[in-house]
């Protein structure tokens, strides 16, 4: 009686009401609709970055393939829009359509996760699926390239930091710009420190309850990129480590309860939406601003953007031996179904700084101090000093 009144009575369509698919929006009986409907939902959901990706991705399939009526769709849709975006296709006499292989990988994969969305709702059969990276006969998602050379070394990093901290750049360079480009290397060697953090999640980032009942010796964040799935197993905890601890005194917030440790990067707007343009433009200043400093002050010609300080993180500490389970942990990773592992702490705040604290070369060099000649007075000072007393 339900379906008689909105819809044909096909077999079909009998299937998909009594496996509990909803007909609550009349575009969603469709796979185009299927697709929009996913776009709204992450746009309720003020996941805006993921619905942009849906809707730039719709786009291409529109300009390529025009409409598709209900689930008129199989394999060979696919493989002429993947043409269509490989080639580009004629429009007006221009060329339209042609993107990278980066972006026509993920449209494909955001078009691949619409299309289980429609067999989970038993709109479209098992059988048609049409992306396989091993059949031939099927459309093959390319793969993200490989980033082997997207890190700084310890070395390197260490290099900024001393750039930063000693104020190193051009006198050629205005007062405005110094200042911008500072404020930039400090918030590039933040996103290694905090565990290779984005900017979305430096722009969130709190002075929280666990800041203060660790001493102001802890960050804790759900990172956001993750907070979104529904394992919710995303904590972070960041040690803060000495030569972060310099980086927040020269360009983070005062520490309050609840406050932003990074203001100027969401500069007081709550709008997803509006925060999402601040977040890519921030991200384009910080990358144009250190490959600046790279070239002009140290002389490099590499060009690091702020996921090289995430792979940094995670390429350095491998390298030096760390257990992966750490690095993965630590970057937010997803534990899965490890519920155990979620609710344990796994790792001492103490084993974080032991870790972390390798993440730069910082060897502090001893002084020359001759204790045999040294004043009671000079002694008891120093030892105060070493029991790191007042």
């Amino acid at each position: 009686m339900k379906l008689s009144k909105s819809r044909p009575i096909t077999l079909d369509n009998i299937k998909t009401m009594l496996s509990g698919a909803g007909f609550e929006e009349e575009n969603d009986f469709s796979f185009l609709g299927v697709w929009e409907g996913l776009i709204n939902k992450y746009k309720r959901e003020n996941r805006v970055g993921t619905a942009d990706n849906y809707s730039w991705s719709l786009n291409s399939f529109r300009k390529i393939i025009g409409e598709v009526n209900g689930f008129k769709i199989d394999k060979n849709t696919i493989k002429l829009w993947d043409e269509g975006m490989r080639n580009g296709i004629m429009l007006n006499g221009k060329l339209e359509g042609k993107i990278s292989d980066a972006t026509r990988g993920m449209y494909l994969r955001t078009c691949r996760v619409v299309w289980n969305e429609c067999i989970k709702r038993g709109y479209l059969p098992e059988e048609s699926y049409p992306f396989s990276n091993k059949d031939n006969d099927l459309v093959s998602i390319p793969r993200g390239k490989k980033r082997q050379q997207s890190y700084l070394t310890i070395e390197e990093m260490t290099q900024l930091y001393h750039v930063f901290t000693e104020k190193r750049y051009p006198e050629t360079w205005t007062k405005e710009y110094t200042e911008r480009a500072h404020d930039s290397l400090g918030l590039f060697l933040t996103q290694y420190l905090c565990n290779g953090f984005n900017l979305a999640d430096a722009g969130r980032l709190k002075f929280n309850r666990t800041y203060f009942a660790e001493g102001g010796r802890a960050f804790e964040f759900l990172r956001k990129k993750t907070s979104e799935t529904s394992n919710g197993m995303s904590v972070v905890i960041v040690p803060i480590i000495k030569p972060l601890q310099v980086i927040l005194d020269e360009i983070g917030a005062k520490p309050a309860k609840d406050a932003y440790v990074f203001p100027q990067i969401f500069r007081g707007i709550e709008d997803e939406t509006i925060r999402r343009k601040l977040t890519v433009q921030e991200n384009s200043n910080i990358k144009d601003r250190v490959i600046r400093i790279c070239k002009e002050v140290l002389g490099w010609e590499k060009k690091p953007s702020g996921t090289w300080a995430r792979h940094s993180f995670a390429t350095n500490l491998k390298h030096l031996g760390v257990e992966e389970l750490y690095i993965s942990e630590s970057m937010g990773h997803s534990l899965g179904n490890n519920i155990t592992a979620g609710y344990q702490d796994m790792y001492p705040l103490e084993t974080r700084f032991e870790y972390n604290s390798k993440l730069l070369n910082l060897e502090e060099e001893k002084p020359d101090i001759d204790v045999d000649s040294m004043t009671p007075e000079q002694m008891k000072e120093m030892l105060k000093k070493v029991l790191g007393q007042k």
